[in-house]
């Protein structure tokens, strides 16, 4: 059951315990992650993919990232990665501004923060073996390899024995499980989750949303999560931000948001997900 507003999940401890304060340089209900007035645009279109998005989200938190196909999801998601430039705005990262950094730059300046993909085989490198994959960020990070790829097959329920094998001998619960293997060895505080769960079954996405909201509850990671599920945003976040044209146009708690939305527009995208109907995409580029 969802927790009411200023009522911890269970399982979760409150912004502010012990889990929330446990990384160094992180204080006390401070945000892990900020965004300020982010901004993203490419050449090639006439208006922002995202625009003037402000959020954040503690330690040991999650926040979900609603809306449909093309409104931006996936593109904030890149931006806060690093991995498209920001055009406007501020992005700061345990109260450090990390706007204008690089992914590089960011590895080498301790920026601890992980995305998984939706489609994990197209994520993983094919030619390479399940231990490298997982090791392969500590590798590049210049970090101690030993017994890490069987620690964290051991965390994620991978067979150690699958370790040897390359990702398409794997179905895609697995294969997602491999790619969130990689992201706990570079020992993240912030993971971003982008739609992780929308190319399962059902029943796969059950097992890996339940992994999800394990590690979180051991090892305090902050998510943001992005999916057009709000089923999915229920049951995992605690905060929700949802968007519109590249725009948030809603956010607060999840109660707060799913229950009693005040846009017409995530009014619309609840009554779309009562009756099982899809709203469509606005536009094609997220």
């Amino acid at each position: 059951m969802k927790a009411q507003p200023n009522e911890p999940a269970p399982g979760r401890p409150e912004a502010g315990s012990h889990r929330s304060a446990q990384h160094e340089g992180t204080p006390v209900n401070a945000p892990l992650l900020e965004l300020d007035g982010v901004a993203v645009r490419y050449a090639s279109r006439r208006t922002a993919a995202v625009e003037g998005v402000s959020l954040s989200i503690e330690a040991g938190r999650t926040l979900g990232v609603v809306g449909e196909s093309g409104c931006g999801k996936s593109t904030l998601a890149k931006a806060v990665m690093g991995l498209v430039p920001v055009t406007a705005g501020t992005l700061r990262f345990g109260g450090r501004d990390i706007t204008r950094l690089t992914p590089r730059q960011r590895l080498r300046a301790g920026i601890s923060m992980q995305i998984v993909f939706q489609d994990p085989q197209s994520s993983l490198d094919p030619r390479m073996r399940v231990r490298d994959l997982i090791i392969e960020p500590l590798r590049i990070a210049g970090g101690a390899t030993a017994g890490v790829a069987e620690a964290l097959a051991d965390q994620v329920g991978l067979p150690r024995d699958a370790l040897a094998s390359r990702p398409h001998e794997f179905s895609g619960g697995q294969r997602q499980r491999i790619a969130i293997a990689r992201a706990l060895a570079a020992r993240p505080r912030l993971l971003v989750l982008d739609e992780p769960t929308s190319a399962l079954d059902l029943s796969v996405q059950a097992q890996i949303l339940n992994l999800v909201l394990d590690l979180q509850r051991e090892h305090g990671f902050a998510y943001l999560f992005i999916s057009h599920d709000m089923a999915v945003v229920r049951h995992l976040a605690d905060t929700v931000a949802v968007m519109f044209r590249g725009q948030v146009v809603e956010q607060g708690s999840t109660a707060e948001v799913l229950d009693a939305p005040r846009h017409a527009y995530t009014q619309e995208l609840m009554h779309s997900a009562l009756s099982g109907q899809d709203t469509g995409a606005v536009e094609t580029t997220t």
